[in-house]
């Protein structure tokens, strides 16, 4: 049997008075979402909407996180955050299953590229980032015969650096055209309409 295909639209509903609608029966077939669901004994469900958006942030590739390149860690740290969660949690057996099965049912061959090339430029940022701090402190301390090879050796990291993030770009807007084509044909094959609005700009506000 079929498992149900997760996506946050429809793990999380929030009803007009702010409660978390249940599962549907179709949903609670699916043993994780029914074990996830009904373990949280609280009225307001208040650990599964919690639980669900770490899943959201770490699991879809059009969460905010993955859209901003971020790591695991980075990702988790986000969805701490936004789901008000402990800043020591840390996600149990059930909610990594989820997360893992939630990115395999919707990432595809052209989804892994625009991802890895959202990494590459998150991490090149964060480099260049930390090595302008460093060159930033030198400088306001005073450049000498001591610092002068390391404050040279930094500068040269920026500037190398920084010289990838254009061809990234380039790369990575050339790979959201791809991902749109694949979904394009994808909906095609399966008898559908297709939007001619489906285009990189589009997916990333999905």
């Amino acid at each position: 049997m079929n498992r149900y295909k997760l996506i946050i639209d429809s793990m999380l509903v929030i009803d007009d008075n702010g409660m978390p609608v249940p599962p549907t029966v179709r949903q609670l077939m699916d043993k994780d979402i029914r074990e996830l669901y009904t373990r949280d004994k609280t009225k307001d469900k208040t650990m599964y909407v919690k639980e669900c958006i770490v899943i959201y942030y770490l699991g879809d590739p059009k969460s905010p996180a993955k859209q901003s390149g971020l790591s695991d860690t980075e990702a988790l740290k986000m969805a701490i955050e936004q789901a008000d969660l402990p800043k020591d949690y840390i996600p149990d057996v059930l909610v990594i299953r989820l997360w893992k099965r939630y990115y395999e049912e919707n990432i595809t061959e052209a989804g892994r590229v625009v991802e890895n090339l959202l990494k590459s430029i998150h991490n090149i940022n964060l480099i260049v980032t930390t090595a302008n701090d460093l060159l930033n402190q030198k400088i306001a301390t005073g450049i000498n015969a001591d610092n002068l090879t390391e404050s040279v050796n930094l500068s040269g990291i920026i500037n190398a650096q920084s010289k990838e993030i254009p061809s990234l770009i380039k790369r990575l807007e050339e790979a959201k055209e791809n991902l749109m084509y694949e979904k394009e044909t994808e909906l095609s094959r399966g008898g559908n309409v297709v939007s001619s609005s489906m285009d990189a700009e589009a997916y990333e506000n999905e």
